[in-house]
């Protein structure tokens, strides 16, 4: 993969991290929110660079590596804006016991980072994999392709 590409996607997906750590200060859209940049995270950036010409086909291994890219950085952007708006607004409305369980998460952020984002990162190669595999899938019974049979592209 080119470099260009590589710091686009890096681009999105923090960017994607940003916005969902943003919404997710919101009380009832804060769950959506979590379960968007854990697991569609790489999905919405790869439909959105899709859109635009960005990126050409993936393969299935290129989905993988991506998904985990796409999965780790947007967790990155989630929790820079997530951790200390929420330190701050739980210090102005809800009192110092919110606060000292706060200011415990920005300084094990660290931490957060390494074990969510690896879970993230995982749900996320996943979801990018499935959606891959799907789409492919679809384009092929679409075109009425006779003996149907999904392409196997990396050898599995």
């Amino acid at each position: 993969m080119k470099k260009e590409k590589l710091k686009l996607i890096v681009k999105y997906s923090f960017l994607l991290g940003l916005i969902l750590g943003a919404i997710s200060i919101i009380p009832y859209i804060n769950i959506f929110s979590a379960i968007a940049m854990c697991v569609f995270a790489s999905i919405i950036v790869i439909i959105y660079m899709t859109k635009r010409n960005e990126i050409g086909e993936l393969t299935i291994k290129g989905a993988a590596i991506l998904g985990l890219i796409i999965g780790f950085i947007c967790l990155i952007g989630y929790l820079i804006v997530n951790l200390p708006v929420n330190a701050l607004l739980g210090a102005i409305f809800s009192g110092s016991r919110y606060f000292a369980l706060s200011r415990f998460l920005i300084e094990a952020w660290w931490l957060l980072i390494i074990m969510v984002g690896l879970i993230a990162a995982i749900f996320n190669s996943f979801a990018l994999i499935s959606y891959v595999y799907i789409k492919e899938t679809y384009f092929m019974i679409e075109k009425n392709t006779p003996n149907f049979e999904p392409r196997n592209r990396n050898g599995i």
